[in-house]
């Protein structure tokens, strides 16, 4: 099986880099932003998972992204590891769903995917450029069992065993704007229409518009967003 580990495509999440020693060799890995890490900060000019493929000739992250994909071309499936600010349940993301996919996500045992449409990915991650491409997103970034459970993840694959039968997929249709600094949802949340979503001074409210499920809340390097909406849906009856 042709398997290949990425992490550190953000230089601030550092976790992956011992994820991918602990298969390596059995399991090649590359380093993402090489200098980022070593800075210890998200990038060096611009995010590298927004820059995708790249240019030969442009800036640092560009290069970085274009280098990257001539070496993950000859590989089946590609592991992106990532960690959030917040906490956070292990899922998974891809883009550009199909079978084979959503099958990853199931031969590796995860219980939640999110699939990041085209109209809200921009076409310009890692894994819109790859063969077959799952991103895996833990947090917050400092947690030492990030470690262990992405690892059991990618073990099961390695191992085909643990398969999830019960997979719950949402697709990402838009994001909350973040109105007050006191946010009282969390991640995977369902959201029901008239709930408040966070609060300011002065007794302010900011109050949900309609139903969604809460993703990636409070992620710092979402600036103003309060989280990704997105919905439930069984794929199968989706025409990918």
């Amino acid at each position: 099986m042709s398997i290949v580990i990425v992490c550190c495509l953000h230089g601030n999440e550092q976790y992956g880099l011992e994820v991918a020693r602990l298969f390596f060799p059995s399991i090649p890995f590359f380093i993402g932003n090489k200098r980022a890490l070593i800075e210890n900060k998200s990038f060096i000019e611009f995010n590298l998972n927004r820059i995708f493929p790249g240019k030969k000739n442009g800036n640092y992250e560009e290069r970085v992204a274009s280098n990257l994909l001539k070496k993950l071309k000859n590989f089946k499936y590609v592991v992106d590891l990532h960690s959030s600010s917040n906490h956070c349940p292990l899922f998974g993301i891809i883009t550009k769903p199909n079978k084979e996919k959503i099958e990853l996500a199931q031969r590796m045992g995860l219980d939640k995917l999110v699939i990041m449409m085209p109209s809200f990915a921009n076409n310009s991650s890692l894994i819109d450029y790859v063969n077959c491409g799952i991103s895996l997103e833990i947090g917050p970034h400092e947690r030492i069992e990030n470690i262990q459970e992405v690892s059991e993840i990618i073990r099961n694959l390695v191992e085909n065993k643990n398969r999830s039968d019960f997979l719950e997929i949402f697709e990402v249709f838009g994001k909350i704007k973040k109105e007050y600094e006191n946010v009282l949802i969390k991640n995977f949340e369902n959201i029901k229409k008239g709930q408040i979503l966070s609060t300011g001074e002065g007794n302010k409210k900011q109050i949900a518009d309609f139903d969604f499920t809460a993703i990636l809340v409070n992620e710092e390097s979402y600036g103003d967003v309060l989280c990704l909406a997105g919905k439930q849906i069984n794929f199968k009856t989706k025409n990918c």
